[in-house]
């Protein structure tokens, strides 16, 4: 399969893009609000939990609602992105097996349509940002490249989840525990310098990191992407070697779904 020929189905990919969102959301009594009703209960929770409980003030120099709240929209979309992601081939079975389709778009259409709540959700991160003070500066400027890695990124995973999911059909709970355990192993609810030095090097090797530290990088520690480069290319490394699985994965078996699912 051609890649490039995605953008012959360009006006069916954003005409399921939009369907897909108006299904998942727009079709309930509370239309869009359940789509940001649980993201905004874990925060309040785990706010209440960190500030009440163990009496949190700040982490690095900054408010810790800022600093966890620019981890968790990450983590949000993340989870969100490959757990609907992997499920893509066979929601839309009868796409694959009723008509001529380019099976690799129905995870892209997933992961595009968990976008649109990430982008509000960052809106509202960056409106509280404004209300606490923060201004925007040059750092700000980098923000579409977290934007894309990210992207890219839960594309990656997804796409290999998606074709998995299709041939082994426990897949999709094996997703949901390895999203819990990720949540927990990485430093989006905790601060990776209480870690001992000798094993700093593990969240090193956690792509998810590199996103989560870029924002708030990007808003709070203003620092620049530049200013790492061994860890850019480790990411980037490691979403091509994903993103290229997934393609061989989808080349060697799609012949095969409309038999299976």
């Amino acid at each position: 399969m051609n890649y490039l020929g995605i953008f012959r189905y360009l006006p069916i990919f954003v005409n399921l893009v939009q369907s897909d969102f108006r299904r998942r959301y727009l079709g309930t009594y509370l239309g869009a609000l359940w789509a940001f009703a649980a993201p905004l209960s874990t925060i309040a929770v785990l706010l209440f939990v960190f500030n009440v409980g163990f009496r949190s003030g700040q982490v690095s120099g900054v408010e810790f609602d800022v600093w966890l709240i620019s981890g968790l929209i990450v983590w949000f979309y993340i989870s969100d992105g490959i757990i609907s992601g992997s499920n893509a081939i066979t929601e839309y079975s009868f796409l694959v097996k009723k008509m001529q389709f380019m099976t690799e778009l129905l995870p892209i259409v997933k992961v595009t349509s968990s976008l649109y709540v990430h982008l509000i959700n960052s809106a509202l991160l960056i409106a509280l940002l404004l209300y606490k003070g923060h201004r925007p500066d040059i750092y700000w400027l980098q923000l579409p490249y977290y934007f894309i890695s990210l992207y890219v990124f839960v594309l990656s995973v997804a796409m290999v989840a998606s074709v998995i999911q299709v041939f082994i059909k426990d897949f999709q709970g094996v997703i949901s525990i390895l999203m819990q355990i990720g949540l927990w192993g990485t430093p989006v609810l905790w601060d990776a310098k209480m870690l001992p030095a000798k094993y700093q090097f593990l969240v090193t090797l956690n792509p998810v990191n590199y996103l989560v530290q870029g924002y708030r990088e990007v808003f709070l520690f203003k620092g620049w992407f530049f200013e790492h480069p061994a860890k850019a290319l480790y990411f980037w490394g490691v979403t091509a070697a994903m993103l290229l699985l997934g393609m061989l994965l989808f080349k060697k078996t799609k012949h095969e779904f409309a038999d299976v699912l």
